[in-house]
C-alpha cells in the first residue's frame, strides 16, 4: 500500500529526529503544528507514550483515515475528472497531460 510505504519512508529518513529539533523550536508549543499527521505521533512515542513500531502503525492507520476522509470529500465535489498519474511519470509529462485536460475542460 502506498500510504504504508510512505510513513516508512519518512520514519526511515528522519521523522523522530526531525520532531525532536523542532520541539526544541518551539513545535510543543504551536497546537496546530502538534495535530500534524507524524509530528503528534510521535510526541507522544518521545513522551514514553508508545514504542517506535506501534507509533509507525498508528501513523500509518491515521493517514489512513485522513485519506479516506479527503476521497469521500472529493467524491461530493460536482464535474471532478480523475488524473491517474504512472509512478514513474515525470512532472512534466503530468503538468503537461492536466494542462491538455483543463483546456478541454476550459473549451466546453
Amino acid at each position: 500500500m502506498r500510504i504504508d510505504a510512505r510513513v516508512n519512508e519518512m520514519f526511515r529518513r528522519g521523522l523522530v529526529a526531525e520532531t525532536v529539533e523542532l520541539l526544541k523550536r518551539g513545535l510543543g508549543e504551536n497546537k496546530t503544528a502538534m495535530q500534524a499527521l507524524g509530528y503528534r505521533q510521535v510526541v507522544e512515542h518521545l513522551r514514553g507514550e508508545r514504542s517506535l513500531p506501534e507509533t509507525i502503525e498508528l501513523v500509518k492507520i491515521r493517514t489512513r483515515q485522513f485519506a479516506k476522509r479527503q476521497m469521500t470529500w472529493f467524491r461530493r465535489q460536482a464535474q471532478l475528472k480523475w488524473l491517474q498519474v504512472g509512478a514513474n511519470e515525470t512532472a512534466a509529462t503530468t503538468a503537461e497531460r492536466l494542462l491538455k485536460e483543463s483546456s478541454w475542460a476550459i473549451g466546453q
